[in-house]
């Protein structure tokens, strides 16, 4: 007994013990700011990226590492991605959300470009478990780590999962620099959101004038910012600035953030999509590094056509995209050394493109030859020690087989009694130039300069009031002097000491360019510009290079060739764009040199005067019933204008037959006799002018019999088989068109056909419609009919006097016939009643004294698609019972109880209603026409205050307006809630559809790959239903188009509500109201 109170007394202290912890504990126990979980202390992690749109990222990267990461590898590969962001909001930048999907595979981007590609397997161990977005490359192809997830449209991978260790297989492209800069900017409406204002755009357009091209525009605003801000991590913009005009115009100090968050603004304002990138820089090197927290970093990616993403970075300016076959560093700063001691130097060896036999020599004066490397990694070098006073300078060279290299210097001093320090520490001499070296030498008095380079022209001394003396030495490279690198020696002297400077001199030579370009050209044409290179002083040609010959379209420069040139000479095959339009244009051609060659590029540029390209637009087989046949063409420039008053001359088989002359649009006519079934060549030409080019076409012209049964008969839910014949033709592709829906293709082989229809699931008449492009050759019926079957829904019928009896009758696909007749017989009693709209029919019978098992005999008599149908059915007929009302209300009172019960029990919980604010257009399109009442209501809590155009239009939640033509904006205010749309008033619907479809479908169907030039409507919507687009829309689309356009019927807004619905499923919502 004892031990029971125990209990419950330990029992009830528990569970006080836990009330007052569940309702004070908040108030009583308050942890401070900041203070981890359990969780986070004992598992700490990096925040999962991408996984919410309210932040932007951190504005600089804190010094204290966060994570630590070994990467093994990255022999190709500087730039780890970890986030991406994408709308730049009241000054920070966020993620619009995208879908992850259950695959650890990203398909590489199809690159049209010539380009060369590197593939890396990166290994990635972290010492902190890593959530949320994994770091990884731009083209990752594949990552191999537990829980992976595939971001496609950020180019990102994620996994739920705590990991420590994944790899991944990843693509890195690269391409010559002319390809670069041919490039235009993609079309990516929702990554140009850029700040509206002035200040920022006026910036933005300075920085890109004269830029030739969209990638130029991109290498402009890259190098502006390199070379006009200072980059400093650490900052921190005033109390309420906005940090990124702050940065560009205030401060032009910024970090990483900065620097890429202004990139990509800027280039958001040129046009050019582009978004911000975090991750980490790192050495591409394949060895194993460490990477922390200090190599956090920001940058930009911009997409072009043909390529799609590409990085752009101001705080690492050498081009990403440029094929180099290696990246070399070196420090560029003086190193002092005390003689006889050494001193360590660190060379890294990047980013070495496979394939190329790459090498790195490192050479110092009087020591010789120090190192030779042959793969690519970072590398700790041993220099010295020197025995003598002097200049040393540290010659690390990178070379491959093609002629390509790369030298650093690294300066080295060793002091002595007299010392002297050469400005600059390279020399780079030109070839007929001059250049003056400065010599600064500690002290005064006696200084002398001795020297037996055939480079030295002259020299003299200046004593300054520092107590130094300036020697300046003259060089001047003789014409026969090789070209390359030197080591020039001269020696400083003061009384009986000396100084020895080894002078690293590169001795280039200017080029010219020497060629043949036509002078007369055409659009779409093809020729051979041959020409030479040679050296302007020596006359020497350059053994290695390549050519590249833009020409200039009026707005960017157009590469039409690219080829190498061999010792001095090259045969450069060009091609004119086709769409180039006549006028005198300008060709430029560019020799360019490998890396590091002792040649300097050069160009040259010609006049051309080029003729338009003129072609037809025509169909290449035209099938037609006999009679008069119009054949109707456009002709059209390269770029796809019209060209309009032209003269075409037209023969049959030969024979001329006349002239016609093209409309404004481009568009001729002409009528051909042709009584019977007979084939001919149409020619048509165009004898040219003096701006565009003859053309001339030759069109099959055949006309044909079609032969197929006026009626075919079908039955619902089964495929119809339609078999046909063309007379006149052998081999042809038809469209057959189902109204009021689908088009098939029609492949006519040995003059017939075969084709099959879908099943329909309506009984009715259709109409099938034969065509060949626009023209129809025939029609045919399809007569859908049905069985019926016939139920009874009453198998036991009451009533006073008389009794009900139901029946049902529904076709195959059990659809309710509505509307027909049956006949009835009960026992000999006979009855016709019809089926309502439900396909029910309802017979009342005479109930007999006695209860009576009835046979009731039910009889159609079929229809134009129903056929005939009976059926048999016993019926109980009998009295009706009375209703046991006692019991019913005893019943009623206890169930009442019950639930008064069970409600008293069981009070419902209070929870949190969101709040909700919107506005609904009648049949939810926001188009009304001109006259037409807008009616809208708004859904939220309480009364609505509604404004149009900014000013009040009352309160309630019904609204009916009367709106002028034009675009107005509708503001829905609801508490703290703001809700907008944008309502649009046309003249006529017709006016709208015509709009939509030319401003938003054909811009939208070009980008599918349809040439839409040229393509009738039909045309058009046939070859996106055989790209397996939805056909219904496309049908609609199209009908209603057509009525608007070629009908004096005007369009309803029945009709304009289904083209809109349809205009939204095919093309989204971006370019519609």
């Amino acid at each position: 007994m004892v031990r029971r109170k125990y209990i419950a007394f330990l029992t009830l202290t528990l569970l006080s013990l836990l009330l007052v912890s569940v309702v004070l504990g908040p108030a009583l126990i308050e942890a401070p700011p900041g203070t981890k979980s359990i969780e986070e202390i004992l598992s700490p992690k990096l925040p999962p990226g991408n996984e919410s749109n309210e932040t932007g990222p951190p504005a600089e990267a804190p010094v204290s590492p966060h994570f630590v990461l070994l990467v093994t590898g990255a022999a190709h590969t500087h730039y780890l991605r970890l986030n991406v962001y994408t709308d730049y909001i009241n000054g920070s930048w966020r993620t619009e959300n995208a879908t992850a999907i259950p695959s650890n595979v990203i398909a590489p981007p199809e690159i049209n470009v010539p380009h060369h590609a590197e593939r890396d397997i990166i290994t990635v161990v972290s010492f902190l478990p890593l959530s949320g977005n994994l770091f990884t490359s731009l083209y990752t192809t594949r990552v191999d780590g537990a829980g992976a997830e595939a971001i496609p449209e950020y180019n990102l991978f994620r996994t739920p999962m705590n990991v420590t260790t994944y790899s991944f297989s990843a693509v890195g492209y690269t391409f010559d620099m002319p390809y670069l800069v041919n490039l235009t900017a993609g079309n990516q409406t929702e990554y140009l959101s850029a700040p509206n204002d002035t200040r920022l755009t006026a910036l933005a357009e300075s920085i890109t004038t004269g830029a030739r091209s969209d990638y130029w525009k991109a290498l402009s605003i890259v190098r502006y910012l390199a070379g006009n801000y200072r980059h400093v991590e650490d900052v921190t913009p005033p109390e309420g600035a906005d940090r990124l005009t702050w940065f560009l115009f205030e401060s032009k100090t910024g970090s990483a953030y900065d620097f890429a968050s202004a990139l990509v603004v800027l280039a958001r304002l040129n046009g050019l999509p582009a978004r911000l990138v975090e991750g980490v820089y790192i050495d591409a090197v394949p060895q194993t590094q460490v990477v922390t927290e200090k190599n956090r970093h920001f940058w930009a990616e911009v997409y072009f056509k043909n390529t799609g993403w590409l990085v752009f970075d101001p705080l690492h300016p050498t081009d990403q995209n440029v094929y180099l076959p290696f990246e070399l560093e070196a420090p560029g700063v003086l190193m002092p050394l005390e003689p006889d001691s050494s001193g360590t130097v660190t060379i890294k060896f990047e980013r070495v493109a496979s394939g190329t036999n790459s090498s790195v020599t490192v050479d110092v004066p009087t020591l010789g030859r120090i190192a030779l490397i042959r793969e690519s990694g970072i590398y700790n070098l041993t220099v010295g020690p020197f025995e003598e006073p002097g200049y040393y300078p540290l010659m690390v060279r990178a070379s491959d087989r093609e002629g390509n290299s790369l030298t650093r210097i690294v300066p080295v001093t060793v002091p002595g009694n007299v010392s002297a320090l050469p400005d600059p520490a390279v020399a780079y001499l030109r070839k007929n130039d001059a250049l003056t070296l400065e010599l600064t030498v500690p002290g005064t008095g006696g200084t002398g300069l001795r020297t037996e380079s055939p480079l030295v022209d002259s020299w003299f001394s200046i004593e300054t009031p520092r107590n130094e003396t300036r020697v300046y030495v003259r060089l001047i490279s003789p014409d026969d002097y090789p070209n390359g690198w030197h080591i020039e020696n001269l020696t400083v002297t003061r009384g009986a000491d000396e100084y020895k400077i080894h002078l690293p001199v590169f001795v280039v030579e200017r080029t010219e360019i020497k060629a043949g370009v036509q002078r007369a050209v055409t659009a779409g044409g093809s020729f051979v510009i041959n020409g030479t290179v040679e050296g302007s002083t020596t006359g020497e040609r350059p053994r290695l290079g390549s050519v590249a010959a833009f020409i200039n379209d009026g707005e960017r420069d157009v590469l039409i060739g690219y080829a190498n040139a061999s010792n001095g000479t090259f045969a450069l095959p060009v091609k004119i764009p086709v769409y180039l339009s006549p006028g005198t244009k300008q060709v430029f051609v560019y020799y360019l040199t490998p890396l590091g060659y002792p040649y300097l590029p050069s160009g040259a540029t010609f006049t051309v005067e080029v003729r338009g390209l003129a072609r037809f637009s025509m169909p290449g087989l035209i099938l037609a019933r006999p009679g008069n046949v119009t054949v109707i063409g456009s002709l059209l420039s390269g770029a796809g204008r019209p060209i309009a008053n032209a003269s075409i001359e037209y023969y049959l088989d030969g024979r001329p037959l006349g002239e016609t002359t093209t409309l404004t649009d481009g568009r001729f006519s002409l009528v051909l006799q042709l009584p019977q079934i007979e084939r001919h060549v149409l020619t048509v030409r165009y004898p040219g002018s003096p701006v565009y080019s003859p053309s001339a076409m030759n069109v099959t012209v055949a006309t044909v019999e079609l032969k197929v049964p006026e009626r075919i008969t079908g039955e619902i839910g089964e495929p119809v088989r339609i078999s046909g014949k063309v007379a006149g033709v052998e081999d042809a592709t038809l469209q057959a068109y189902v109204f009021p829906g689908k088009t098939y293709q029609v492949n006519v082989i040995n003059g017939s056909f075969e084709l099959t229809i879908e099943p329909f699931q309506t009984v009715g008449e259709r109409s099938v419609e034969f065509r060949h492009g626009t023209r129809t050759l025939g029609r045919t019926a399809v007569a859908v009919l049905s069985p019926v079957e016939i139920e009874l829904l009453t198998p036991r019928a009451e009533g006073e006097k008389t009794a009900a009896l139901r029946f049902r009758v529904v076709d195959s696909a059990n659809n309710p016939v509505s509307g027909v007749y049956l006949n009835v017989s009960v026992d000999g009693f006979a009855m016709r009643v019809m089926t309502n709209g439900s396909g029910i029919a309802t017979l009342e019978v005479p109930v007999p004294e006695k209860e009576t098992n009835a046979t009731v005999v039910v009889a159609f008599d079929g229809s134009s698609y129903y056929l005939p149908a009976s059926g048999r059915f016993h019926v109980v007929i009998s009295r009706k019972r009375g209703i046991p009302w006692t019991y019913i209300a005893i019943a009623l009172v206890i169930g009442a109880l019950i639930v008064r019960y069970r409600l008293v029990r069981r009070k419902p919980e209070k929870r949190g209603v969101e709040k909700v604010l919107k506005i609904i257009f009648n049949n939810g399109i926001p188009v009304f026409r001109e006259g037409e009442t807008v009616e809208l209501s708004i859904e939220c809590e309480g009364k609505a205050e509604l404004y149009v155009d900014g000013k009040p239009a009352g309160k309630g939640r019904d609204f009916t307006l009367a709106l002028e033509v034009g675009e107005h904006t509708i503001e829905a205010r609801c508490g703290e809630l703001i809700e907008r749309a944008t309502v649009r008033i046309v003249p006529r619907y017709d006016d709208a559809v015509i709009d939509y479809y030319e401003r938003c479908f054909l811009p939208w169907a070009r980008g599918t790959g349809l040439d839409v030039e040229g393509m009738t409507p039909r045309e058009i919507a046939a070859a996106l239903t055989d790209m397996m687009y939805p056909w219904e829309p496309l049908d609609t689309l199209t009908e209603v188009f057509e009525r608007a356009k070629y009908s004096t019927v005007e369009v309803s807004r029945g009709e304009f509500i289904r083209f809109y619905r349809s205009l939204l499923e095919l093309v989204g919502g971006g370019c519609i109201v």
